[in-house]
């Protein structure tokens, strides 16, 4: 009895089959993360009726390839994207290594920002971490473990301009890191690559957490 109820409990992968193993490597992986990413948010947007029946394949793809250009071995190693469940590739399970970096699919999640939010939880030196997303929600997450986040744009927008932005500072893609520049804090701005709003101030931050129901202190 006890044996069945903790193989009910392990994840499933896309085909349905459990895969014990894989998630401890990933949930251990992830409790060293540098890099939290919130894909969907990250990426253009792209209207739902697009000719282009996999046009979620599509974005997903480009951000992953320009990840893997702009980020070293060593910091890919330590990059966890997540990606809303709604329409998972059939062909591939629910977590899997692209380069060096976890790709998850929030399955058995209500969204991404659940997922996001539970790795941010179970992180072990959340000051260490970086977490990409313009979302209010996963931003009030990161703040209130004092992991530092910055909105999706300018984050991608600094990773094309060859600088990798990371909780403890910035370094370029080779992995050295860049002299006299530090990557901590909020950038604000009207609107986000995704479309949804930024938090442009540690005070709104607050005011946010006590939104949510949250003591900001």
């Amino acid at each position: 009895m006890l044996q069945s109820g903790l193989s009910s409990a392990l994840p499933r992968n896309a085909g349905g089959l459990q895969a014990p193993f894989r998630f401890q490597v990933f949930r251990s992986q992830a409790v060293s993360l540098l890099l939290l990413i919130d894909g969907y948010n990250i990426t253009q947007p792209i209207p739902t009726r697009s000719p282009n029946p996999r046009w979620l394949e599509k974005i997903r793809g480009v951000l992953l390839r320009d990840l893997a250009k702009f980020l070293d071995e060593e910091t890919r190693q330590r990059t966890c994207v997540v990606f809303d469940a709604a329409n998972p590739p059939k062909d591939r399970p629910d977590s899997y290594d692209h380069q060096g970096i976890q790709v998850r699919f929030a399955v058995g999640y209500p969204t991404a920002d659940d997922l996001l939010e539970e790795l941010i939880r179970e992180h072990h030196t959340p000051k260490k971490l970086m977490v990409v997303s313009s979302d209010h929600r996963v931003q009030i997450a990161a703040s209130r473990r004092n992991a530092v986040f910055r909105d999706s744009e300018p984050w991608m927008d600094a990773l094309t301009d060859g600088k990798v932005l990371l909780a403890d500072g910035i370094v370029s893609p080779a992995g050295g890191r860049v002299e006299g520049q530090e990557a901590g804090g909020t950038q604000s701005s009207e609107q986000g690559r995704a479309g949804k709003p930024r938090i442009g101030d540690p005070d709104e931050v607050a005011d946010w957490m006590r939104e949510f129901g949250y003591d900001p202190e």
